[in-house]
């Protein structure tokens, strides 16, 4: 794996409503948490540093939690890790 993470990537921790486009929220996860959610949320082998979507479901919530302190889950969202290259 490369050590050195993409330049000017923006990762964060999106809950969103399949019945309601406008219901959703975002949590900023840095370099340094993606490292450990990793370990949780396994990522595609092509794919070390989480630049694809990834869904994170609510069983492994407690350890999400605890890696990124975003509080309780909405049980109304689903929830997904998201990416993109900030210019």
């Amino acid at each position: 794996m490369t050590t050195e993470h993409p330049p000017n990537t923006i990762w964060f921790l999106e809950g969103f409503s399949k019945e309601d486009d406008f219901l959703r929220t975002q949590h900023p996860i840095s370099a340094e948490q993606i490292i450990t959610l990793r370990e949780v949320i396994v990522p595609d082998e092509d794919d070390p540093w989480m630049i694809y979507g990834y869904n994170v479901p609510l069983s492994v919530w407690p350890t999400v939690d605890a890696i990124l302190h975003c509080g309780p889950p909405d049980p109304t969202l689903d929830y997904q890790t998201c990416a993109y290259a900030d210019e």
